[in-house]
């Protein structure tokens, strides 16, 4: 079973106790998934729910905000309001009124119905009705931060997925027009996060691709279960990664200590060769002959092979000097 999955099997057995917040829900599951179709002037209502699990979320949260009073057939692929009293009755419900106006538009009939839609800019028009999310957007519906997150939870159960943390970071929700996406990118912001648009085909996407916004993305939606999961991955991911930084550093920090020596101990064999030895200081002596003895010894431990010892810096500046008098030997 995916991440993404999983999220949506646990946000689906949330139940939202205040009415306010159903009818939140319910309105984000309804734009996701339904279209107006017209058979003979009537309008009906279709909804297209992903799975069986999220149609059983949309049916529950239809018969008790509505105590069993709707009417509708559940198919296969689809739950079907075939009655456009039923239909009216829901979407000024949700506070849809757009399309109620347009239900009762005598200009409207099946003939006209795709033609029409298809000239308004921001219309979607799907092979079998029109998208509700052509609605001009009920902002009503989700004034209390509660009413948000149900609403963002509901959206995402329809359109929405997030990627396996062990693969990338990734959460996004899929809208019909950029208007919604619009509106779901300021419903995801009000609670300090940071979502982007972007299109994509046919479609808008609102997306997060940060780690910890997607950990507060599921606290939004209060997916605990999963929130706790992808805690556990990054984690364990932010572990690998600073053990590796660890090691790229030590390494790094090896390989400049064994290029130092290599090129200190080639300066003290091309004085020998060239001067000897003796031509250097008793201070300078000491730290070459030391160091051709050590040539793995790092700057601390040769300072302590010195009598008296002297400190690092100080056996730096030395092999320093030593440096300086090879290459003034090598200019002539």
């Amino acid at each position: 079973m995916s991440f993404s999955t999983k999220v949506k099997e646990e946000i689906t057995k949330h139940e939202s106790h205040a009415r306010h917040c159903m009818i939140a829900e319910l309105l984000a599951l309804v734009l996701a998934t339904g279209e107006v179709e017209f058979d003979k002037g009537e309008a009906v209502l279709k909804l297209k729910p992903e799975n069986h699990s999220i149609g059983d979320k949309i049916c529950s949260l239809i018969d008790v905000i509505f105590d069993n009073n709707i009417i509708y057939e559940m198919h296969t692929k689809y739950i079907l309001i075939p009655d456009s009293i039923m239909t009216e009755r829901l979407l000024q419900t949700l506070k849809l009124s757009d399309y109620i106006e347009l239900m009762n538009e005598d200009w409207l009939d099946d003939d006209e119905i795709s033609e029409n839609f298809a000239v308004g800019e921001t219309m979607y028009v799907s092979s079998g009705g029109v998208s509700l999310q052509n609605c001009h957007f009920p902002k009503q519906v989700i004034q209390k931060s509660c009413c948000k997150k149900a609403f963002i939870r509901g959206f995402f159960l329809a359109s929405g997925s997030v990627n396996d943390p062990n693969k990338a970071y990734h959460f996004e929700i899929v809208a019909d027009t950029k208007e919604m996406a619009e509106v779901l990118r300021d419903t995801i912001e009000s609670f300090s996060l940071d979502a982007k648009v972007v299109k994509r085909k046919k479609y808008y996407v609102v997306y997060l691709k940060e780690g910890s916004m997607i950990v507060d993305m599921l606290n939004v939606m209060e997916a605990y279960v999963s929130l706790m999961d992808m805690e556990n991955v990054r984690i364990i991911k932010d572990m690998r990664n600073d053990i590796n930084r660890r090691v790229n550093c030590e390494t790094a920090n090896i390989k400049k200590t064994v290029s130092a020596a290599m090129r200190q101990i080639a300066d003290i064999e091309y004085i020998e060769k060239t001067k000897g030895l003796n031509y250097l200081s008793s201070s300078l002596r000491e730290i070459a002959e030391v160091r051709l003895l050590e040539p793995d010894a790092d700057l601390a431990t040769l300072g302590t092979m010195l009598n008296p010892p002297i400190s690092k810096s100080g056996v730096n500046h030395r092999l320093r000097k030593i440096s300086k008098i090879a290459e003034e030997i090598k200019n002539g």
